[in-house]
């Protein structure tokens, strides 16, 4: 994208798309040819070319714009050109020139068949802007016509953007024009720049794919030297290159010359050619680009997929990259600059809007946008896909053998959805396969019915089989619809379990599985739930509801309610009771007791039987165990003499139980003798009266006092009870009597039955029996109670009928329940006490003598101690000891339990007020108080922080760092500016630069060398420079020629321009000195020449080359005079160490002779590095040696004193040393800053 936002050509000489064939031949020049201008159109007689429809024939119509025809060679409108390569114009060329003039052709034949069509042949480029990079005229400029390179004359105009008549926009490029008045675009001159502007991009944007044909290229000046021609097949694709011209192919666009490919190679490359690339003709020239010339399969374009996408073009792009010029521009003559610039007065694409052979026209949709007006059952931008119905077959382009019209899906009326499926097409021909079928249907074409689904007639809407998922075997039904059903499962749909079978799942039908104890039918076949008995429940009626147990199949209720004295709900049945009968056979008899006779009437006989004890116990008393058990009487009727009848009918039996207060009688239905009755002790047996509860029939049979049987027969007056037996349990591993409870009883309850009461509880009723409410014991947690009469027995040191006060020598309140809540007293001697009712306080009555409190606890006043131990051992209380210094008069002078005392005076402190306290020193213990403690009196800026006061005998306070005094007021030497919290600040007084490391104690002003300021002293005065232990050397600057008195570390001076020299006191070559000015200015123009001849190479920098031209050595100026180092110091270096001494002449004289060695000085190199080296070297030999204490040993009282001198000496030297370095590295910087080729 260019600055504008435009979309720019790939770089010249980069490849835009790899093709990966060979680089393409030059193309014959075409320019004898003229090709119809913008919105020109042929009419003619057509012929068929493959894969372009129709075209006209060589006889050419009339046509609208008659400079528009075809010429022969040298018969062209424009100046002719002659060339080698119009010999070698193909006949393909002369087939897409006459392509040129080919209109549309109708779809459909006269008979109504399809057949391939095209939209007209047009210039696609008419009356669409193209898009440029450059144009003339903003601002407004000169243009001159190029006459020539020896046509001095130059016909020159103006191009102005905002001047209707003069400019030359882009519109110019594509508009209608004759060949008399021609309209051009133009761009910007070399005016604007030798390189300007040498590439320019024209874009055309043809708003949809097009076939492209040719492109024309008419200038209205002379061609590029090279240019490209790049194109795009879809809107968003990348930048392909088209065709390149250039006369220097290979150079510019990296491509050989080629105009033709050989059979079997890449067909989608660019060729570039030479020809179209010369300077002449100077105006009218043109460039005609064939888009299939030279490639092979242009005679079978319908067969080429590649060619076909190689002429689709959405969008054209012409990147003008060279001028072409006579090489008069180096002159930079403006006339001819503005000569030279791009010009094209038509810019042509013949070709068709693409269609691929399915429509005859394009015309814009209702957003505006150019699209085919597709036939044969096509659609899209360029009918390149089928539309959604037509789909039997896939798509194709159409061609001049077959029109490749989509053809219609067969889905036998039942959708009008289809895609299209390959697999289908390879196997069956036609390859619409339909979706969405209606009527349940399926398959490809709609043809069969949908999976689970079925049909009565063949051409019927299919209808679901409604299979039930999980019942049937599979979904699919048969044609009848009738489904396979699963194992136990029926109905038509396979939709219900049969009989006896619940809850249809995709395993079938489960069999019905509900305990018959406990259920009555058959289960619910959906659920599966079983319908239970009364007190029975679960999904399959297995387990008794709560509060019932014992499931039994002969119980119409299922279970039998939990009993437990009516103290639980919550049982189950027993183990360890095994099933027993009592019976009883009276061998003995008993006669019936007749009560009333009537003739001709029923005999109403009463026998009351009253066992005798013993056997009539066993029948009688608790019979619990014996409920829901069938209790058996064996009648017989009197007859003749001895014999029992038989047949004699007996009208009723009535059996009356009682107990507990409660009677119940159990009726038989009418019989004959001899027969037996059998009553179930059941509150639900028929035929009992009154209707009693379970719970209220068992506690009958708990305490069961009398047994009554009423027999009612007639006419015969009596009979026997012959025998009876009565089914119960009893403890025994035999057969499991299932009918007896185990309760699980709640707190206060225990045993089997919760018969009992629990340890701690009592009955609610004194000896009020099992059914009577257990209540918690009344005893306050201090002792359990007798269960039956509920007396208490009480513990914890407790008494009293409920156990409700404490025992005497205790405390607290047994109410609490807590076994701990009467204590002993907590008093000496366990002495008596009293517990507050407000509080709850103990208070001991009577302490022992010295100790107070409210349980004796502590001392009195003035006394101190621990009597009850409660802080550790027993201490007993005695007097506090504070020696003196408290008020003896007053009251808590001391602590009652540590002696502590409190209240210390004369600023005493302590356990015993034995010390001074903090901020006093002295002798607390003084017998005067005048001569106790007395104050510190610390320095508050000199103290330590957190450290206040003083040592407590000496007084001596505590001080910070570096402060000294008894009172922390002054500071150490070296140190000055007490200040609070910090302390002294040490001076850092300079080593070299101050005299002494001592400093101002309040300022911190340390007392400075000669030419030395600071605070520290450690820097030079304004002036000077050199800082040593010596001091600091004045600059002395010159004040005329130097910009400021200071002066850098190797003394030379800052100078004004036209001075030098070290101190500035010196005119430049070239330069002499001006007194009125008070300046040095430059010599006239002369001497420059002179200056120049003597030194070819220019001098860098404005430095003076003479004066440093004649440097002799770093210690001799160029005047002669002494060098830096010997004129600030002056004396010598032998002079200046102080090593000329005889005290170690061979160190002395091994350092003098490498000094010494070298003839022209310290010389910039490694030479001057290397003396400096071995000075350094034989200096720290000399140290080590003085340092050494065996070798001085005999001397070290004669020479200590020469020692500390030859000490001062070497440090001298060393100073020296640095010196000496300094300016070694001052006078190479300044033989670095000569000009080359003058510091020899």
């Amino acid at each position: 994208m260019d600055q504008l936002g435009r979309l720019q050509p790939p770089p010249v000489g980069l490849s835009v798309a790899s093709g990966g064939a060979p680089a393409p031949l030059p193309a014959p020049r075409t320019e004898h040819l003229t090709f119809p201008a913008a919105s020109s159109r042929w009419t003619s007689e057509r012929e068929e070319v493959p894969g372009w429809g129709p075209v006209p024939s060589h006889r050419i119509a009339s046509h609208p714009n008659p400079s528009h025809r075809f010429v022969p060679a040298g018969g062209s409108s424009v100046r002719s050109e002659t060339h080698p390569a119009m010999a070698r114009l193909s006949a393909l060329v002369l087939l897409v020139i006459l392509m040129v003039t080919a209109g549309s052709s109708p779809c459909y034949d006269p008979r109504g068949q399809p057949r391939r069509c095209m939209p007209d042949f047009e210039n696609a480029a008419f009356g669409r802007i193209p898009l440029v990079t450059n144009t003339c005229g903003s601002p407004p400029e000169d243009y001159c016509l190029q006459m020539g390179a020896r046509d001095a004359s130059q016909l020159c105009q103006r191009c102005d953007a905002s001047d209707p008549q003069l400019h030359h926009n882009a519109s110019f490029l594509t508009d209608f024009h004759s060949q008399e008045e021609s309209t051009w675009w133009q761009s910007q001159s070399m005016a604007f720049g030798i390189q300007h502007p040498n590439s320019v991009n024209i874009t055309l944007h043809l708003g949809k794919s097009y076939e492209i044909t040719y492109v024309r290229l008419k200038f209205h000046t002379s061609r590029p030297e090279s240019f490209a021609i790049y194109k795009r097949s879809h809107a968003d694709g990348p930048w392909v290159p088209f065709q390149f011209y250039s006369a220097s192919c290979e150079k510019t666009y990296g491509k050989q010359q080629r105009q033709f490919l050989r059979p079997g190679e890449n067909e989608h490359v660019a060729f570039c050619t030479d020809e179209f690339s010369d300077i002449s003709p100077l105006s009218g020239g043109n460039v005609a680009f064939s888009t299939l010339e030279g490639r092979p399969s242009a005679y079978n374009f319908d067969g080429s997929p590649t060619l076909q996408e190689w002429v689709t073009v959405t969008d054209l792009l012409i990147s003008l990259n060279r001028l072409n010029t006579f090489g008069d521009d180096i002159f930079k003559d403006p006339k001819v600059l503005q000569s030279y610039y791009y010009a094209i007065s038509d810019f042509s694409v013949g070709g068709r809007c693409k269609c691929n052979g399915h429509a005859s026209e394009c015309a814009l949709d209702e957003v505006g946008r150019l699209q085919c007006v597709c036939q044969h059952n096509t659609a899209g931008t360029d009918c390149q896909h089928c539309q959604p119905f037509y789909q039997d077959r896939p798509w194709a382009r159409g061609t001049a053998e077959a029109a490749n019209e989509c053809l219609p899906c067969n889905c036998s009326g039942r959708s009008e959805e289809c895609f299209y499926d390959a697999e289908l097409f390879r196997r069956t021909g036609h390859g619409g396969h339909c979706r969405n079928c209606r009527d349940n249907t399926a398959g490809p074409h709609c043809e069969q019915c949908q999976q689970n689904h079925y049909r009565w007639e063949q051409q019927g809407a299919c209808q679901p089989c409604h299979c039930h998922p999980a019942g049937s075997l599979r979904l699919q039904c048969d044609s009848s619809g009738t489904c396979s059903c699963k194992a136990n499962v029926t109905g038509w749909k396979c939709e219900r379990c049969k009989d006896g079978y619940h809850s249809l799942s995709e395993g079938g039908c489960r069999p019905c599985a509900c305990d018959p104890a406990g259920s009555v039918g058959t289960c619910d076949p959906n659920t599966g739930h079983c319908t239970c008995k009364e007190r029975v429940e679960g999904h399959l009626c297995n387990r008794c509801q709560p509060g019932w147990f014992n499931l039994q199949p002969h119980n119409p209720t299922g279970c039998t309610s939990c009993f437990c004295y009516g103290h639980s709900a919550v049982c189950m049945a027993a183990d360890g009771y095994e099933v027993t009968h009592i019976r009883s056979d009276f061998r003995e008899g008993m006669e019936f007791l007749a009560l009333g006779e009537a003739p001709n009437e029923w005999y109403i006989h009463v026998l009351q039987i009253f066992f005798p004890f013993p056997p009539t116990e066993k029948f009688l008393q608790n019979q619990r165990l014996s409920y829901g058990q069938p209790l058996t009487l064996l009648l017989r009727a009197e007859g003749n003499g001895s014999r029992a009848e038989s047949g004699v009918f007996l009208h009723g039996v009535q059996l009356v139980l009682e107990g507990e207060g409660l009677e119940v009688t159990m009726s038989s239905s009418e019989a004959f003798f001899p027969c037996s009755f059998s009553n179930r002790l059941h509150e639900a047996e028929e035929g009992t009266e009154p209707l009693l509860s379970a719970f209220s029939f068992q506690r009958l049979l708990s305490n069961l006092t009398a047994l009554h049987l009423r027999v009612s027969h007639g006419p015969r007056p009596g009979g026997w009870l012959w025998a009876v037996q009565l089914t119960s349990a009893r403890h025994g591993a035999g057969t499991r009597a299932g009918w007896v409870e185990e309760c699980t009883c709640p707190p206060g309850y225990i045993g089997s039955f919760c018969e009992s009461c629990a340890p701690g509880f009592k009955r609610d009723i004194p000896f009020g029996g099992p059914f009577v409410t257990c209540v918690p014991c009344t005893c306050n947690q201090h002792g359990d109670c007798e269960p039956l009469s509920g007396h208490c027995r009480c513990l914890h040191n407790t008494e009293g009928s409920s156990c409700e006060r404490c025992s005497p020598g205790f405390y607290g309140n047994p109410f609490n329940g807590h076994p701990d809540d009467c204590k002993p007293c907590p008093c000496p001697g366990h002495s008596p006490c009293i517990q507050l009712p407000s509080s709850g306080e103990v208070v001991c009555t009577h302490c022992p003598p010295g100790q107070r409190g409210k349980r004796c606890e502590l001392c009195d006043d003035g006394f101190f101690g621990d009597p009850l131990g409660q802080r550790g051992p027993m201490r007993p209380c005695i007097p506090c000891q504070c020696h003196g210094n408290v008020d003896l008069n007053a009251v808590g002078n001391c602590d009652s339990v540590s002696g502590r005392c409190l209240r210390c005076l004369y600023n005493t402190t302590g356990e015993q007020c034995q010390q001074c306290r903090p901020g006093f020193y002295g002798d607390a213990l003084a017998p005067s108080p005048a001569g106790k403690c007395a104050p510190c009196n610390c320095n508050p800026d000199g103290s330590a922080l957190g450290l206040e006061g003083c040592d407590p005998v000496t007084g001596q306070c505590h001080c910070l760092p570096h402060v000294l005094g008894r009172t922390c007021g002054q500071c150490q030497h070296g140190y000055y500016g007490l200040q609070r919290a910090v302390g002294c600040k040490s001076c850092e007084c300079h080593p070299m630069g101050s005299q002494d490391s001592g400093c101002h104690a309040v300022t911190g002003q340390c007392s400075c060398q000669p030419g030395v300021t600071g605070l520290r002293c450690d820097r030079c005065q304004h002036g000077f420079f050199g800082f040593s232990a010596r001091g600091c050397r004045a600059c002395n600057c010159s004040p005329l020629g130097s910009i400021s008195a200071q002066c850098h570390e190797n003394s030379t001076c800052l100078c004004h321009p036209g001075f030098v020299g070290y101190k500035c006191d010196r005119c430049q070559a070239n330069f002499f000195p001006d007194p009125p000015s008070s300046s040095c200015q430059p010599c006239p123009t002369c001497y420059g020449l002179v200056k120049d001849g003597v030194c070819p190479m220019p001098c860098r920098g404005g430095v003076e080359l003479q004066p440093y031209a004649a440097l002799p050595c770093p210690h001799v100026s160029p005047a002669g005079g002494a060098a830096q180092g010997e004129a600030a110091g002056g004396g010598g270096l032998a002079a200046r160490t102080g090593l000329g001494g005889s005290q170690h002449p061979a160190l002395l004289l091994s350092f003098t002779l490498a000094l010494s060695s070298h003839p022209g000085g310290l010389e910039p190199g490694m030479q001057a590095e290397a003396v400096l080296g071995a000075g350094q070297l034989q200096l720290e030999r000399l140290r080590l040696w003085l340092n050494a204490p065996g070798a001085l040993a005999m001397q070290l009282g004669q020479l200590q004193q020469e020692a500390e001198l030859q000490q001062d000496r070497i440090r001298a030297f060393e100073s020296d040393l640095v010196e000496i370095r300094a300016d070694k590295q001052n006078l190479e910087d300044i033989l670095r800053s000569l000009p080359e080729g003058c510091s020899k």
